[in-house]
């Protein structure tokens, strides 16, 4: 039998959380994006990163008092145009087109008899918001831009659908006759970090798919709202931290029949048992387990052997 030390680290938080563990940092050096991503990812985890509109409320607190201007967060122009919901979701299955739709007339939808159809952000149209489970149709010809932004002020967000029956419920609470704002739009943009969810809050008029305007900042004066610019104009900026709470464990394994240190068969074989353990206690959703090598860059170091003696009594061995 073989008595093997290893190394685990097991992660506090998982990805779900990251939003939550966000501690966000102005750094009032003037820089470009992409010189400001370099510093956050070398001095904190990336440029700021923005889910919800406490987020923004945090990162207009988190400049400092005597700066007007506006700062660089981590939102950049893409190479991908997904589909996704103004409260952040990320596409789902349903959809519910109009014949020859999407096209590639504009990036936001409206519903026209229960159809979606693309239309320019830009055009003035009337729009429903909701909060909680009610819709509420709101009479005045607005952008997309503006219409979120007045659905989000007064009530929740543009509608999100997921089926045909909620569809079906939002048509039956609209005008009849008239394009109507929804919450889906083709979204090219995409987070320095990779993070999936598109919550987005443009200032008016964004974002307006100018040439060369790349990049994404964020007003300090205009209630935290995002305009695109150029990538090389320089600004102060936004980092944020992940403060995930780490922590690393000793455990001392034994081993029984021929095994290696160094095989990573043995290595995940032990990792998807700790896994289990841990789903066994309802926190697979909450830590985050990873094999920490140490030196040598080996997981596993061999403590001792032992062998069985004819009276069933273990020693030591040199």
């Amino acid at each position: 039998m073989k008595s093997l030390f290893v190394l685990l680290l097991l992660s506090g938080l998982s990805r779900s959380n990251a939003a939550v563990s966000r501690q966000y940092h102005y750094i009032k050096l003037q820089m470009s994006w992409s010189n400001a991503q370099s510093y956050c990812r070398e001095n904190f985890t990336d440029l700021a990163t923005v889910d919800t509109m406490d987020d923004v409320n945090r990162l207009i607190h988190s400049v400092d008092a005597g700066y007007s201007g506006s700062v660089w967060i981590g939102l950049k122009s893409g190479t991908e145009k997904r589909w996704g919901w103004s409260n952040g979701e990320n596409s789902s299955q349903y959809f519910n087109w109009a014949s020859g739709m999407p096209n590639d007339d504009g990036y936001c939808v409206a519903t026209y008899s229960g159809s979606w159809i693309v239309k320019l952000c830009s055009d003035g149209r009337y729009f429903v918001c909701y909060k909680n489970t009610t819709y509420y149709m709101i009479q005045s010809a607005r952008s997309w831009t503006d219409a979120q932004s007045y659905c989000r002020q007064y009530y929740t967000d543009l509608p999100t659908i997921h089926s045909s029956a909620e569809n079906d419920q939002l048509n039956a609470a609209i005008m009849k006759g008239y394009y109507i704002w929804i919450g889906l739009y083709r979204d090219p943009w995409e987070w320095s970090d990779q993070w999936d969810l598109r919550f987005r809050y443009w200032a008016s008029g964004q974002p307006n798919q100018r040439v060369g305007t790349d990049c994404v900042s964020m007003s300090t004066t205009d209630s935290g709202k995002w305009s695109q610019e150029s990538c090389n104009v320089l600004h102060p900026f936004i980092c944020y931290e992940d403060n995930k709470r780490k922590q690393t464990v000793r455990l001392k394994l034994s081993c029984d029949g021929k095994c290696t240190s160094k095989d990573p068969s043995l290595q995940t074989a032990i990792l998807n048992q700790i896994t289990e353990k841990l789903k066994g206690k309802g926190l697979e959703s909450e830590s985050t387990i990873n094999w920490r090598n140490g030196d040598g860059e080996e997981v596993f170091h061999l403590e001792n052997t032992v062998v069985d003696n004819s009276d069933n009594k273990c020693k030591n061995t040199p």
